[in-house]
């Protein structure tokens, strides 16, 4: 879904409405915006950024300490030398 928008006085933007409906942004919301390999990335609110971080702490005793792309990547990278182990037979 693409839509052209006008960058008016001071930089300000107009967010379509389709967009913030379908995305629950209101009136008033604070958004956060990054910039990442040249391109502008406006998160809504409620946007989890790091799952980790949001999950740390919740339960007593229990720490997370790797990142959920860590364990991704690690499964990820364990599944595929299986597969490639497999195809050798």
């Amino acid at each position: 879904m693409d839509f052209s928008i006008k960058v008016l006085q001071k930089g300000k933007i107009t967010i379509p409405i389709k967009i913030r409906r379908m995305l629950g942004i209101k009136e008033g919301d604070i958004l956060t915006l990054k910039v990442v390999g040249g391109r502008i990335i406006i998160l809504p609110p409620r946007t989890i950024v790091n799952p980790t971080e949001a999950l740390d702490g919740l339960l007593e005793d229990i720490v997370i300490e790797t990142s959920i792309k860590e364990e991704l990547k690690k499964s990820s990278s364990k599944r595929i030398e299986r597969k490639i182990s497999r195809s050798r037979l």
